[in-house]
């Protein structure tokens, strides 16, 4: 009689959940019905993301049968493929945090009082699994000792001596200075014991609840890698749990959705600090400048701090000719560019590339309140060692997916006279890391290229680590070049740049070529969203990226600050662009038709760099014919919300 008492309780729960009455309180100690709730970063970058928090729990309750059986289940709902979906194993969903645990039984007084977390790697996926990086750390400590341990080993010094020169031109100092960097990376890339939760940290967005009650017979009905989400099919596939109820149902099996929606962000903010990864320097330098608790490499940093230093990749790709003149771009005349050609011949100008800086720390500041971080682009003194330096910060917390707004104080880009001061301003995402754990999903129709390879006859891999989405602003033509469009126009043609106050906003997908996309092309596609069109531009077929460009007017940077936001979602990229993030405008769209969409996990970058004219065509301004700016160049960051 009881069990039977218990399968009528069941089946009345059933006839309730049929009427869509049933539902419970995933959260029960927040009111409301959507609860919004920030996410601690505290110690995210190391152990990762906890909703509500590290030392909380959500709570809830429900009174039913004994006898019966019981679990609860979450997904994010704001950036996941539709419950059916082949891809839909890949939305971020959990359940207990400990996946040893599958349906527990309802106690003997029926009323049900439990709680779980949110957590990063929920699947505990071996893959996100590595070393403890609390005994790995980038400090110069950490880094000495690793020296010590290669001088004092003979073969392995002579090993470095022997690779520095002449096979890589460089001094054996240099050469210990980049293998020990080396050793220290794959160290902490080991594989351990330790689960790395910051590997596949939480989603932002909005999750629902579902909690599942059954008896033994719904129970026997349901498979082992949907009990246990960390266990997958015999074909090695994880199944998504909220799909695979929604798709079967069962008469001894009750669905109870949640009353309540949590809707949860992350505020990246500098109040912790600034860190200096020395791993990420790639040459020796010769000083640090270093602010304790503010800026540098100490472990309260390595441990806390949500951004640091990003030091610049510097393409030789082409050659700076630039003239040799130091003198801030508001004194510069549209005369004096136009002249510049011919009063700078070849003989006197100064070949080289952009720089990045000798002195890691004194180019990125943090302001007296810890309310903003200075992105600074040194001025120059004199003419025995003229640069123009680029740099930037980048986060420490990476995420799949999500609305990613800067907020920030770009410098002015013209001056008066409309002439560019020659810095392209970016605000991007870029992959995490370049280990198997961040690989994007496999592409069985196609394949991607490697970022860098530029051969006649590339090779497509079915995997790739790389992954990047841009917003670069930048003084260039609104147009792409004549001869990718199908008719002429008169319009593009009488373009000139220095009547216009307008620069571009440009939006890029890297999607490393990958031609799956039903509507992948070369040269212009016109993409439509709502009331808009946008011009992509794949240069060529095996070209990685495919671009959209936007004019917006150089008064914005005169403001305080502005929002700039890359909306990433499973299927499309939105960028926008507004005074304040009420009022943002979209100024760039594609989605999965035309471009792969990555799927790994990102950071987030602020970058005041020097380019090359080259990279824009058609040129509207020689890199070279702008002087190195006598004054420092500063821009602001003071915020990225990710929601």
């Amino acid at each position: 009689m009881k069990h039977l008492s218990a399968i009528i309780a069941l089946l009345a729960l059933l006839a309730s959940c049929t009427n869509h009455s049933s539902t419970f309180a995933p959260m029960e100690e927040y009111e409301g019905d959507t609860i919004v709730l920030a996410m601690d970063l505290t110690d995210a970058v190391l152990n990762g993301i906890t909703l509500p928090g590290h030392d909380s729990s959500f709570h809830f309750s429900f009174d039913t049968t004994p006898g019966l059986y019981y679990k609860i289940y979450y997904q994010n709902d704001s950036y996941k493929f539709p419950e059916g979906d082949s891809l839909d194993y890949e939305n971020f969903y959990g359940s207990w945090e400990d996946v040893s645990i599958a349906f527990r039984p309802v106690p003997q007084s029926g009323h049900i009082q439990d709680s779980f977390r949110i957590v990063g790697n929920p699947r505990n996926e071996q893959i996100y699994y590595g070393v403890d990086l609390l005994h790995y750390d980038c400090s110069p400590a950490s880094l000495a000792r690793i020296e010590q341990e290669i001088r004092n080993d003979t073969h392995w010094f002579n090993y470095v001596a022997n690779k520095a020169a002449p096979q890589n031109n460089r001094t054996v100092e240099e050469q210990l200075f980049l293998d020990t960097r080396w050793v220290l990376n794959e160290r902490r890339h080991s594989q351990g014991h330790t689960n790395h939760r910051w590997k596949r940290n939480p989603r932002t967005g909005c999750y629902s609840f579902l909690l599942v009650i059954c008896d033994e017979q719904g129970l026997a009905a349901i498979p082992p890698q949907v009990q246990h989400i960390d266990q997958t099919t015999p074909d090695s596939h994880f199944v998504n749990p909220i799909s695979w109820f929604h798709a079967h149902p069962h008469r001894h099996i009750t669905l109870l959705h949640g009353s309540q929606v949590l809707r949860t962000l992350a505020h990246l903010t500098p109040h912790q600090g600034v860190y200096i990864d020395e791993l990420a320097i790639r040459a020796p330098y010769t000083a640090k400048q270093e602010t304790p608790g503010c800026i540098g490499s100490d472990t309260g940093l390595y441990r806390h701090a949500i951004f640091q230093q990003f030091f610049p990749a510097i393409s030789q790709q082409y050659t700076l000719r630039n003239i040799p003149l130091i003198q801030d771009i508001q004194d510069y005349t549209a005369a004096d560019y136009s002249q510049a050609d011919q009063k700078y011949p070849p003989s006197v100008r100064l070949n080289d590339h952009p720089q990045i800086t000798q002195c890691p720390g004194s180019t990125i500041q943090l302001s007296p309140n810890r309310d903003y971080i200075s992105i600074i682009n040194p001025g120059n003194a004199g003419l025995d060692h003229p640069k123009k330096e680029s740099n930037g910060i980048k986060t420490r917390v990476g995420f799949t997916y999500g609305k990613y707004r800067g907020k920030i104080k770009f410098p002015p880009m013209l001056n008066q006279q409309n002439i560019w001061n020659g810095l392209t301003y970016a605000f991007w995402l870029i992959y995490q890391d370049d280990h198997p754990w961040n690989l994007r999903r496999p592409s069985y129709h196609g394949g991607y290229l490697e970022k860098n390879d530029e051969s006649p006859n590339p090779t497509y891999l079915l995997r790739n680590k790389y992954s990047e989405i841009d917003i670069e602003i930048v003084k260039a033509s609104p147009y792409w070049p004549e001869d990718y469009y199908r008719s002429h126009s008169a319009q593009r043609a009488a373009y000139q740049p220095m009547s216009s106050s307008d620069v571009c906003y440009c939006c890029t997908n890297w999607d490393l070529a990958c031609p799956e996309p039903r509507k992948f092309a070369s040269g212009i596609t016109h993409i439509q969203h709502n009331d808009q069109t946008f011009d992509a531009l794949r240069w060529y077929d095996t070209y990685k990226a495919l671009t959209t460009k936007h004019p917006i007017p150089n008064s914005i940077f005169s403001r305080d600050y502005y929002y700039y936001e890359i909306e990433w979602r499973p299927t499309e990229i939105i960028w926008r662009l507004g005074p304040d993030p009420q009022h943002m405008q979209v100024v760039g769209y594609m989605n999965d038709r035309y471009t792969a969409i990555p799927n790994n996990q990102m950071l987030c970058i602020v970058t005041q760099e020097y380019h090359y004219s080259e990279w824009w065509p058609p040129i509207v301004f020689e890199q070279g014919l702008i002087p190195f700016n006598a004054s420092d160049i500063e821009g602001r960051v003071y915020s990225i919300t990710v929601e």
